[in-house]
């Protein structure tokens, strides 16, 4: 399923990219930062994580950067995925819209 770039970034999207924003990584990795990051509210499993990759990739959002080898027998190298210009663009728009939200939250006096 393409992603919408009109639309909300779904929040696993956009976590995703806000991680490799701040630092290019493969997706054992990421799948960890993820579960840090969200405090174990959001969890991928490798299958939808790898999904979701490519969905990033093919919409520009991420891109592969290089391999890194891991231990000698220990399988395949890791794939370094890391965030485009375009997807940077997205994360701004989403805060942006994020930043709206909040505005008309506490405009009507609901922001606790």
């Amino acid at each position: 399923m393409p992603i919408d770039p009109s639309g909300p970034l779904n929040p696993r999207h956009y976590l995703i990219l806000l991680l490799l924003a701040e630092e290019a990584t493969f997706g054992v990795r990421l799948m960890e930062r993820i579960e840090e990051r969200s405090d174990g509210s959001v969890r991928f499993n490798a299958g939808s994580l790898y999904r979701t990759i490519a969905q990033l990739v093919e919409a520009g959002w991420i891109e592969l950067r290089g391999e890194e080898a891991v231990s000698e027998g220990a399988g395949a190298p890791r794939k370094i995925y890391g965030v485009t210009a375009a997807g940077l663009a997205a994360l701004r728009a989403e805060a942006a819209r994020q930043a709206d939200l909040l505005t008309s939250v506490r405009a009507l006096g609901i922001d606790g």
